[in-house]
Formats: C-alpha cells, structure tokens, sequence
C-alpha cells in the first residue's frame, strides 16, 4: 500500500508536529507501507520542488501570489487551492491508494477535494484543535470570528473526510459531541519510542552543580512554553510538592511565549530558585 501524506510543514524543521510525523512514517514503512509526503505553502522557504531529508523526500508547494499571502482570507484561500493543484500532480506521478491529511483543516480541505477528483479515500489525523492553539499563542480571540471560523473549517473536515485520527480522548469526545459518528474517530496516541532514547545513565554531576541542582531529585520539562502545555499549574504546585518532598526541583528548559509568564508566577509562589533556570549559555 502506498500512502500520500499531506502536511503543514516538515523536516529539516524541528517540532513536536514534525517528530511525531517522522515517528509515523518510519512505522508505516516498518509494516512495509510506502509513503510519500507533501507540505503546504506554509512550509518555509516552499516551492514546487522535492526536497530529501533523512531519507525522506518532500513534494513541495509553491507559495501563491504575493497578494493573496498578505490577505488574511485569500491566504488561506491560496493555500488550500495550491495544495490541491500540488496534490494532484504527485498523485498523477505517485498512484497511491489512501490520502493521509495531517492538522491543520486545510490540509484536510485540500486532500478531501483532491481524493473526490482521484476517487481516493482520506484520512484526517487531528493532533490539536488549532483554533484553541491561536488563541493560546495571542494570535486569535477565542470564539472570535477567525476561532469560529477555523472550528468551522474543521468540522467540515471531519464530516467529509472517511476517517479521522486524533492524539487523545479529549479530542475524541470533542469531536463526538460535533455530531461525527464515534465508529468513525480512532485514538492514536502520542508515544515513545525508547530506542531513540538513552535512559539509566549514570547523573551528570558538573552538569547539576552547574544548573544549582545539586542532589535534588528533578522533575522535568523539555519543550515550547505554550499556554495549553500546562506549565503554570507545574509551577503553582511545586509548593505543595516541596512541602512534603523538601529535595525535589522543577527544571523547565526550552522557550516560547509564556516564558515571561513563568518567571513571573515562579517569584509570585516563592519558587523561582526551585523552577526556572537559564540554559541558553550552555
């Protein structure tokens, strides 16, 4: 079986949305499926070209007209119909026999419409409701118009679509409650793959007298700082966690937009020593 993935962006890009796509194709290709992958206009730097990575070769979409990216309607307008017209080469080139749209729905928009012209079945993985992501992010209000209109987008998506992935039982009952069958959704959760990982090693003591941990036992983050990660109830409980476990530090590493947000509710709560560190000099 040969599937065609449809995505937002990918490799040699770094992100939980890029790792968890390399993850699922290394598995389909274990099982002996072949894939073949496209990323939209909002893949950096895109043109219609193909691009190898790792191993992986990337069918690439053409930005669209200059104007029409500036525009916050046409831009998504131009996206989804330049993906289609992408998608409908590679499948003219490629033959395969299932479509696999990752988040965002455009993705799923231009997929359903390329499937129905190549009478081929597509599958829409939903791995977050971006809608809710934006709002996080400060980019978007929430239940503002571009919210309803991107809930809207993806509603449809799932009511068109033959099947739908998501990451978890949240999204599974979100989903449901829109009136789309639950035979229809599958929950495939995120996991890990622990060849990738190195794990009973001995500790790192220059690295913890560096970092101000000392022998403290350390529960840890590494990732973005976005709102819906959960980071500040992590910080409002370490209180309460070192009232009972006095050694235990929170060690927060990465960067994004509530960073500021962190540090300010980590003096609030008396545990900004306990929880944030700086990392950027190492």
């Amino acid at each position: 079986m040969k599937i065609l993935h449809v995505l937002d962006h990918s490799l040699p890009l770094h992100s939980g949305y890029v790792f968890r796509t390399r993850a699922i194709l290394e598995q389909q290709r274990a099982l002996g499926w072949e894939t073949v992958q496209v990323t939209s206009a909002k893949h950096p730097g895109s043109q219609s070209v193909v691009e190898e990575v790792d191993g992986l070769s990337f069918y690439r979409t053409a930005l669209g007209a200059p104007t029409a990216a500036k525009l916050p309607v046409l831009n998504q307008l131009s996206i989804v119909s330049g993906l289609e017209r992408r998608l409908l080469e590679v499948i003219a080139l490629e033959r395969p026999d299932l479509l696999h749209a990752h988040s965002p729905s455009l993705n799923g928009i231009a997929a359903i419409r390329a499937g129905r012209r190549c009478h081929l079945p597509v599958v829409y993985e939903c791995r977050a409701f971006w809608e809710d992501a934006a709002a996080d992010h400060g980019t978007s209000t929430e239940w503002g118009l571009r919210y309803r209109l991107s809930r809207h987008l993806e509603t449809w998506v799932f009511r068109h679509c033959d099947a739908v992935v998501c990451i978890c039982d949240g999204l599974h009952t979100d989903i449901v409650a829109r009136g789309i069958a639950a035979a229809k959704v599958t929950v495939i959760p995120n996991a890990v793959d622990l060849a990738h990982f190195h794990y009973g090693l001995p500790r790192d003591e220059a690295l913890a007298a560096e970092l101000g941990i000392g022998t403290a036992t350390v529960l840890s983050y590494l990732g973005s700082f976005y709102a819906y990660e959960g980071l500040s109830l992590a910080v409002r409980a370490l209180p309460r966690i070192i009232a009972e476990f006095p050694q235990v530090q929170l060690l927060l590493v990465g960067g994004g937009p509530q960073k500021a947000d962190l540090m300010r509710l980590g003096r609030e709560f008396g545990v900004e020593r306990q929880a944030l560190r700086d990392l950027s000099r190492l």
